[in-house]
């Protein structure tokens, strides 16, 4: 029932084809939506990106520290 919900609140009147038609979502819309129902799955990612660049910047920072002994 929520599906046909969505479906019905998205269909448009175009005037210049003279019929109706289904609106189609851009792909920001379509990724918000992704996050919203995938809360867990969006935490691990995000979680993964930070510890990710975390590591890069203090391997990074060791390096720097053994060229200048």
């Amino acid at each position: 029932m929520e599906y046909a919900k969505d479906e019905i609140f998205q269909i448009r009147y175009n005037t210049k084809l003279n019929r109706l038609q289904i609106e189609h979502e851009s792909w920001t819309s379509k990724i918000l939506k992704k996050i919203k129902n995938h809360k867990l799955i969006t935490t691990i990612i995000i979680a993964l990106i930070i510890f990710s660049t975390a590591n890069v910047i203090m391997i990074y920072n060791f390096m720097e520290i053994l060229q200048s002994v």
